[in-house]
């Protein structure tokens, strides 16, 4: 194999190894308490340097797996509404619920899909304007078109109102299903997690469909 083909594999290697250390590192610990040694360590990364070599700095790194986090979650969204559409059947907002819900319990039925999801939800809560933008940036197009699509299968539902509904589902599905656990101790009549997420379904629902009267 020639020398450049080689590096350029190698080096490849070592940018998802850092993506997938920042990611296990910050969904873990938060931004905060994540330095370039543990991030290298996790990575096993000798050369000290290697995230600005790669990345620039450390928030190029939380870019990038933001960015790809964001990229497996919309894509697995518009996956599914392509599937309802190419039923012939309209999309109703149990679909726009279930396009939200159910990417994300597949991604955390395994480490890495975990830490993804608890990276968004990192970046929706405890990293600043800066992490707020990121995920903004990475899922606000899919957002876009699940309005549209809340709207058509509710008529009466603004666009204001279908956005801003649809902002507040991505903060609870991606806030609620990776921090699962609590229902153990909590005075439920089930633990069961297709129950509990079919409620989280009906949930999301019911609070786009509620129809309420709009301030100044």
């Amino acid at each position: 194999m020639p020398k450049l083909e080689t590096a350029l594999i190698s080096a490849t290697g070592t940018r998802e190894r850092l993506i997938d250390a920042i990611s296990a590192l910050v969904a873990e610990r938060g931004l905060e308490g994540t330095s370039i040694r543990a991030i290298n360590k996790e990575a096993c990364v000798a050369n000290q340097s290697a995230v600005n070599y790669h990345f620039g700095n450390v928030w190029g790194l939380v870019e990038a797996a933001v960015a790809r986090a964001t990229d497996a979650y919309s894509g697995a969204i518009q996956s599914m509404l392509d599937e309802q559409k190419a039923t012939g059947l309209p999309v109703t907002l149990m679909d726009v619920a279930e396009s939200m819900i159910r990417p994300i319990v597949r991604m955390v039925a395994t480490p890495a899909g975990r830490n993804n999801v608890q990276l968004m939800a990192r970046m929706a809560g405890d990293c600043g304007q800066r992490g707020r933008e990121l995920l903004a940036r990475g899922l606000g197009p899919v957002s876009l078109i699940l309005s549209a699509h809340a709207c058509e299968a509710m008529p009466a539902l603004s666009k204001e109102a279908a956005g801003v509904k649809i902002l507040y589902a991505f903060n609870t599905v991606l806030n609620v299903i990776p921090d699962a656990g609590l229902e153990r101790w909590w005075p439920l009549e089930t633990t069961s997690r297709d129950r509990l997420d079919r409620y989280l379904r009906d949930y999301i629902v019911g609070g786009i469909a509620f129809s309420s009267r709009p301030g100044p």
